[in-house]
């Protein structure tokens, strides 16, 4: 069993900035967000604190999170605003029959991390769990699979969680920030020489900060 230290350190947010006076802003998404993160910290400094909070322990993160594990990272204090997503990491194939997340391809006997319905009762528990802070919110749709290097993504799965997000989104009245199509159209402007077809090795060069830090600018008024 693991000790409560290593627990905490396992789900601790990464603060890239501490300023106790400046609007707080929690991005709640995988690690491809992690160096736009990063800019925007940057971009916005004096005027808001930036903290990416993820799942360290498979730098993805996935809808079936437990209440607990959502709590350490959401941590203590007020959040003025946060820009969620929770996508890529169901959406991946897996060993099946552990619980620990560990790749394996469809063909080679991998399961998808979480069912399209199980996807929807963790999003709107976890939306109904964000609304509790009293924070802005805003979600970020799922950025496009058009491959996967190791096989461990579908092509185009994403387009029905995006769908499922959307309507929940809709009845709870949170704005999206339209990542996937964004995305869509940073790609057609990247030369196809050393095209990565992976998701995250794409998102990972190809900075997805400009909407993310339009979307801070325009709900906290930081014009």
């Amino acid at each position: 069993m693991k000790s409560i230290f290593s627990f905490l350190l396992l789900f601790a947010p990464l603060v890239l900035v501490a300023e106790a006076a400046l609007l707080r802003v929690l991005i709640l998404c995988d690690s491809i967000y992690r160096e736009p993160a990063k800019s925007i910290s940057s971009e916005l400094k004096g005027r808001a604190e930036i903290v990416h909070a993820i799942a360290t322990s498979n730098q993805l993160l996935h809808s079936s999170i437990s209440p607990e594990q959502l709590n350490l990272l959401l941590g203590s204090g007020k959040w003025d605003l946060i820009h969620f997503n929770f996508g890529l990491g169901d959406l991946l194939y897996r060993m099946p029959g552990i619980s620990s997340v560990r790749v394996m391809p469809k063909e080679a006997g991998g399961v998808r991390h979480t069912s399209p319905e199980q996807y929807e009762k963790n999003l709107q528990a976890i939306v109904t769990r964000l609304k509790a802070t009293g924070a802005k919110l805003v979600w970020a749709s799922t950025t496009p699979i058009s491959g996967s290097a190791n096989n461990v993504f579908e092509v185009g799965s994403e387009i029905e969680s995006n769908a499922i997000a959307a309507k929940i989104m809709a009845k709870e009245r949170i704005p999206t920030n339209d990542m996937h199509a964004y995305v869509m159209s940073q790609r057609s402007l990247i030369p196809a020489r050393g095209r990565s077809n992976d998701p995250f090795t794409f998102e990972r060069n190809h900075f997805l900060h400009p909407p993310v830090v339009e979307v801070i600018r325009s709900h906290l008024n930081l014009r």
